[in-house]
């Protein structure tokens, strides 16, 4: 166990233990919030338990029973927190879907996993019933809204008829009974079905809300798709574990983030680095557009702050409070990242501003949350320290101390739903989880990843190069919004040459335009590209520099959670 800072927790309790602990601990605390028609809605954690039980109630008397697969699938909003809480009340397993998912994909995981009920947004109505007209399941659909989707289908039904208020016997929960099963979101091309305990989920949560500062008087804005463990875990159960507020984010927009944060006084968000880079080139777009002697005025605060950081001062709080009030972010205090690599100068900038951002690190077979920078020793290059009851070790290290990352405590998974040969090749008979990212730990016990062991390139001088760093390296640029390095095979052997596409970015070329008047065409933009590239990679060794890499124009196929879809890209790619 860790020697960082943590605090004390409440025990490791079911998702409706932590639901009824915060109704009997802060009933009049809001718990769900979102914004609809004129103004935003708001479900006290009373009245959040009392749906729950009403709602559970309804779907015992249409014969849900415990140990049934249910699927929850719609937009974030209240209505999917009370379905995900109240299967689990009739001691239901639910399947959470993703919403980006097309119907063909739907189908495989309601036939993999047998779900013969549904509770699905008006919008996924229609495709559901093609589901059940191609495979005879789900059998039983229930509609968060009224409008049942306005499909001219009686068999559906409105959620809000099935609410119960009489009194009922719910069946006991244990935290040995499974909760959910979670389907992978496939950067690789196969989705497993991921099966969480109650103890899994309860563990990692109680574990997350000892290393993380938040309380009943914070507010969560959650951006993140609820049916990914990163926003259902650290975006839900974390703050309903905690007894805190969660906002629903009208969108992705940063308009409306900024506009849910600014009218909810939110104080914490999670997100993936996507996100947060985006928010801050929106940012530093309007700083540009500033009067030359406010820029100035702006580099020099950043100047001070820097130096105060050098003196073991944290300027940014008081330098830019003014600055944050004008961007809309004045409440929000905290943001964490998840879900791939945080890019260090993205958490340097927005800490320099005084809002605290830190990554964690973790896995769906983990529940996820297995790692966390702790708020008094954050490290921008690293995913911090284990949690509580969590052991982290590296295996078959390379001369540099890199090595595969295995993870071992309540929080890993009981393994993969009716895929035992999948499951033993990633948990050996001591309980570790072979996690397949690469990774290496310091001397307080901080983790720092490499890449992904599948993704490593072997060049022919037997070197190993790690995509995501080279990645890193070359995303640097404004003028590149992503790139994606692979290994090209090199005939006759089994070694591979490092290649990179990549891809402009458009709107910051706009941009120069707007600012220069200077209008770019085709080929000057891939000079400037390649320019910047070469530069980006004079960085790192030589070994690791790509031999040869592409232009594109579209960006790279991503999952819902923004991670490439590395599986598509693996061919090999035309010369240029």
């Amino acid at each position: 166990m860790s020697e960082h800072t943590v605090r004390e927790n409440h025990g490791i309790q079911t998702t409706v233990g932590m639901l009824r602990y915060a109704a009997d601990n802060a009933g009049d605390t809001v718990a769900l919030r979102i914004f609809r028609g004129a103004g935003y809605v708001e479900i006290s954690y009373r009245q959040f338990a009392e749906k729950v039980d009403q709602f559970a109630a309804g779907l015992m008397r249409i014969g849900v029973a415990p140990g049934d697969h249910v699927s929850v699938l719609g937009e974030n909003r209240p209505e999917w927190a009370i379905a995900y809480m109240a299967v689990h009340r009739v001691g239901a397993i639910a399947v959470p879907l993703d919403s980006l998912l097309k119907a063909g994909e739907f189908r495989h995981i309601i036939a993999d996993a047998g779900v013969k009920t549904i509770i699905v947004s008006s919008r996924f109505v229609a495709d559901i019933l093609e589901v059940r007209d191609a495979i005879g399941e789900p059998t039983t659909i229930v509609c968060m809204d009224d409008d049942r989707g306005n499909v001219a289908d009686e068999s559906t039904l409105a959620m809000s008829e099935l609410m119960d208020p009489a009194a009922q016997e719910y069946p006991e929960v244990t935290l040995d009974d499974l909760a959910a099963i979670i389907y992978t979101s496939g950067t690789t091309g196969q989705s497993k079905g991921v099966m969480l305990s109650q103890r899994n989920l309860g563990s990692d949560t109680a574990g997350a809300y000892q290393c993380i500062v938040y309380d009943s008087s914070d507010n969560f804005l959650s951006v993140l798709p609820l049916h990914h463990t990163f926003e259902c875990t650290g975006g839900f159960l974390v703050p309903v574990y905690g007894c805190a507020s969660i906002t629903y984010a009208r969108s992705l927009k940063s308009r409306d983030i900024i506009e849910d944060i600014k009218n909810t006084n939110a104080t914490l968000m999670l997100g993936v680095p996507l996100l947060f880079e985006k928010m801050m080139q929106g940012i530093q777009r309007k700083l540009s557009q500033q009067p030359t002697a406010k820029r100035a005025l702006i580099g020099t605060l950043f100047g001070v702050e820097r130096i105060g950081r050098t003196a073991g001062l944290k300027l940014g709080r008081t330098l830019f409070r003014s600055l944050r009030e004008k961007a809309g972010l004045g409440s929000l205090r905290m943001m964490l990242a998840g879900g791939a690599a945080l890019p260090p100068h993205v958490a340097s900038w927005f800490n320099s501003l005084g809002l605290t951002l830190f990554q964690g690190y973790g896995l769906t077979e983990t529940s996820p949350v297995t790692n966390v920078n702790r708020i008094d020793m954050i490290h921008d290059e690293s995913v911090g320290p284990p949690i509580p009851n969590c052991e982290v070790k590296i295996i078959d290290a390379d001369e540099t101390g890199h090595g595969e990352i295995l993870i071992r405590g309540p929080m890993v998974m009981v393994g993969y739903y009716q895929n035992d040969e999948a499951t033993r090749e990633v948990m050996d008979e001591d309980g570790w989880l072979h996690t397949g990212d690469i990774g290496i730990t310091d001397d307080l016990e901080r983790l720092y990843i490499s890449g992904r062991k599948k993704n490593v390139i072997v060049t022919t001088s037997g070197k190993n190069v790690y995509p995501e760093e080279v990645e890193h390296h070359i995303n640097q640029s404004p003028f590149v919004l992503e790139s994606l390095v692979i290994g090209t095979p090199v005939s006759g052997t089994t070694s591979e040459d490092v290649y990179a596409m990549v891809v402009p970015n458009y709107e910051y070329f706009d941009e120069q335009t707007a600012d220069t008047g200077h209008e770019y065409s085709t080929e000057e933009i891939e000079d400037v590209v390649r320019r910047e590239v070469q530069e980006a990679i004079s960085h790192i060794g030589e070994y690791k520099r790509p031999k040869r890499f592409e232009i594109r124009s579209e960006e790279f196929e991503k999952t819902s959670t923004k991670k490439v879809k590395r599986f598509l890209y693996k061919q090999k790619p035309i010369s240029v």
